[in-house]
């Protein structure tokens, strides 16, 4: 069995390995970048403390629905919080 030929003809590279923009070019380039990791960061600070008080809320709900159900007047073992263990 032997493999199929390519059909397709590939593109040369534009720019062959190794060579560099002119200095006025890359330093553009290279400011354009830090100015942009600055406007996301406040961004990113924003959405790291929603995330973080979402999964607050979220541990304190999951706490008070076991306690709930630990403390409840039918459950033999009330009070005791080993019975959320499955050891």
């Amino acid at each position: 069995m032997a493999l199929p030929k390519a059909t397709v003809q590939l593109q040369p590279p534009t720019q062959a390995l190794g060579t560099t923009f002119p200095p006025s070019q890359a330093m553009t380039v290279q400011a354009d970048e830090e100015e942009d990791e600055e406007a996301g960061q406040g961004l990113v600070a924003i959405l790291s403390g929603v995330g973080l008080a979402a999964a607050i809320v979220v541990l304190v709900f999951q706490v008070m629905t076991a306690d709930t159900w630990i403390n409840a007047e039918d459950n033999e073992k009330k009070g005791d919080w080993t019975q959320l263990s499955p050891l």
